[in-house]
C-alpha cells in the first residue's frame, strides 16, 4: 500500500472533522485549513518552486485581506500570467492553477467561503489533475443540492428557482462538507483505477 492510495482517504477523514466542525460552528479556524495547505504547498514547491510561489502569492492576495475587488483582481492577474508559462514549463500543474482561478472567482462572487476555496485548492495540491477538479465540481454541486433539500425540504425546488430567477442572494451553495465529499468521490475513482 503506497501513499497515494492512502492519502485520499486521510483528506476525506480530515475534511469530515473540518465539515462536522463547520456544520456546528459555522466558523472554521484557519489553523484547520493550514493543517492540508502547508504540506500541500512544500509538495507542490519540491516538484515547482515557481508554482508553489505564484501560489503562496495569489494566497496572500485573496485570502488575507478581505474579499475585495482589487484582491480578486491581482490573485487572478497572478495566475492569468503564468498559465502559459504552466502550459510550456509544467503542464502537469494546469489543473491545480485552473482550478484555483475558478475557485478564486467563486469566492469572490460570494458562492463560496474562504475556507472553502483553500480547502479546494489543498486537494488540488496534493492531486493537481482534471479528475480531481472534477471531483471537486461533483462535490460542491451534490453537497449544495443535498444542504438545499436538507434545509428547504419539498420547497427546495421552489427555493432554488426563486433564487435563480430574481438573481437574488441565496443560501451560499458549498461548505467543507462539499471537498470531503470530493475527496471521497476521488479515492473511489482511485481505489477502482
Amino acid at each position: 500500500m503506497n501513499i497515494d492510495s492512502v492519502l485520499p482517504w486521510l483528506l476525506f477523514a480530515w475534511l469530515t472533522i473540518e465539515a462536522i466542525w463547520d456544520l456546528r460552528n459555522n466558523d472554521i479556524p484557519v489553523w484547520f485549513s493550514l493543517v492540508m495547505l502547508i504540506p500541500g504547498l512544500a509538495l507542490v514547491g519540491l516538484f515547482s518552486p515557481w508554482g508553489a510561489v505564484v501560489i503562496v502569492l495569489s494566497l496572500l492576495a485573496t485570502e488575507v485581506v478581505k474579499r475585495s475587488p482589487l484582491s480578486g483582481v491581482i490573485g487572478a492577474s497572478l495566475l492569468a500570467i503564468t498559465l502559459p508559462l504552466v502550459r510550456l514549463i509544467a503542464p502537469a500543474y494546469l489543473p491545480l492553477f485552473v482550478g484555483w482561478g475558478g475557485l478564486m472567482v467563486i469566492w469572490l462572487i460570494g458562492v463560496i467561503g474562504g475556507a472553502d476555496a483553500l480547502a479546494g485548492l489543498s486537494l488540488l495540491l496534493f492531486f493537481p489533475s482534471w479528475i480531481m477538479l472534477a471531483c471537486i465540481a461533483a462535490g460542491i454541486l451534490i453537497w449544495s443540492v443535498a444542504l438545499l433539500i436538507f434545509r428547504y425540504g419539498r420547497s427546495a425546488g421552489l427555493r432554488l428557482w426563486t433564487v435563480a430567477s430574481t438573481r437574488a442572494a441565496g443560501t451560499r451553495g458549498a461548505g467543507i462538507g462539499a471537498y470531503a465529499l470530493a475527496a471521497l468521490i476521488f479515492g473511489v475513482l482511485e481505489w477502482f483505477h
